[in-house]
């Protein structure tokens, strides 16, 4: 019996890491697309893109996992039925609670990783790339000039850097006409963003300054160091506020009171915390599924495309319900119970049909020819 069982336990886990690995280079390349704009808007380098292309993946592989075990479960019990060794097993005294432990062992394993995932994985990722985010969109330097082009962030103002390293230009030019009666032209060998609060200005070297002075002639000041005003050109930037993805469990749970914030979405957060340990119980719940689609019914050699197509449409229908659940809790606290209450319900009646009953209403103690 155990040889057996490793035999089933190989035959389901072997499709379960292709599919998760197929479903999760997908959900890659979606998300790669979603935060393409940070290359277009902000100018954000390729390293900066990846790196939050890849933060991003621990949430996708927790969502897609149950999904990828029913894919697999389906494809190896179809798989093994179709070819009679189930049949087999059966023949040979094997329980229908024999013949699906080596799933709910794949199963469970699979609620481990993502249980580890949502508590820690997801949320220390997010905080990276919460941070990663902040700093591309609040590099002043990146999102206003451009190396070689001349820019004009403002009316009647026009910078030029020849090449820009993090928040340091070279070779700048800066034409300031703001003030029509006395415009300004700056050239210098380095500017240096320095910002200060809601403040930020370049620090010049080796800078002059040209103006035209009320006779009409050009006026040549030299500085070694010297301080151009960005007030009014460049807008404040925000502070950098942690989403509820980007939350520990503590934080989700316990919120900080004194946070604004904080205080005016507790019951969001704390949504979002039953969600983190809800969510892990579907990969129970769509194996179960797939089983019940398989196995609570009569052996039929031509396949099971059509209770396995009806089966993944509910599998679909009860994910999406409770993420509709979680959204809902959010603003209801009552309705978070139902976060666990789905999930365990919808394995509890799957588990019943695999192990009690027949499509035709026959006994399940064994499996019946078509």
């Amino acid at each position: 019996m155990r040889t057996l069982q490793s035999y089933f336990i190989k035959e389901a886990l072997q499709p379960f890491i292709i599919a998760g690995i197929v479903l999760s280079t997908l959900a890659l390349l979606t998300q790669s697309l979603a935060v393409l704009d940070i290359i277009v808007d902000d100018r954000a380098s390729f390293m900066a893109y990846s790196k939050i292309t890849l933060l991003a993946l621990p949430q996708l592989f927790s969502i897609i996992l149950p999904f990828a075990l029913f894919i697999a479960i389906s494809f190896a019990v179809q798989r093994l039925l179709t070819d009679n060794e189930y049949m087999v097993a059966f023949a040979g005294g094997m329980t229908r609670w024999d013949v699906i432990a080596p799933v709910m062992r794949i199963a469970s394993f699979a609620v481990l990783a993502n249980l580890a995932i949502n508590t820690w994985v997801q949320p220390t990722a997010y905080k990276l790339m919460r941070e990663t985010l902040y700093e591309v969109r609040t590099d002043i330097a990146s999102s206003i000039i451009r190396p070689g082009v001349f820019v004009s962030p403002a009316l009647n103002l026009t910078i030029f850097a020849k090449d820009v390293q993090q928040k340091v230009l070279h070779d700048v030019m800066i034409y300031d006409g703001r003030n029509r009666d006395k415009p300004l032209i700056y050239f210098a060998q380095t500017g240096t963003l320095i910002e200060d609060g809601d403040k930020a200005a370049l620090a010049l070297t080796n800078a002059t300054r040209q103006s035209i002075d009320a006779k009409g002639a050009v006026e040549n000041l030299s500085f070694s160091q010297t301080r151009y005003e960005l007030s009014g050109v460049i807008a404040p930037q925000s502070t950098l506020l942690y989403k509820r993805s980007d939350r520990y469990l503590g934080e989700l749970f316990h919120p900080d009171m004194t946070n604004y914030w904080d205080r005016q979405n507790q019951d969001a957060l704390r949504a979002e915390g039953h969600s983190r340990l809800a969510s892990p119980l579907y990969n129970f719940t769509l194996a179960l599924m797939a089983l019940a689609a398989l196995l609570g019914g009569n052996y039929n050699s031509l396949g099971y495309n059509r209770p396995l197509l009806t089966a993944a449409i509910l599998a679909l229908l009860v994910r999406l319900s409770g993420f509709s659940i979680e959204a809902a809790a959010a603003e209801n606290p009552a309705i978070n119970l139902a976060q666990y209450g789905l999930p365990i319900v919808v394995a509890g009646i799957c588990l019943w049909m695999v192990l009690h009953k027949n499509r035709f209403g026959r006994p399940a103690g064994r499996l019946v020819s078509a």
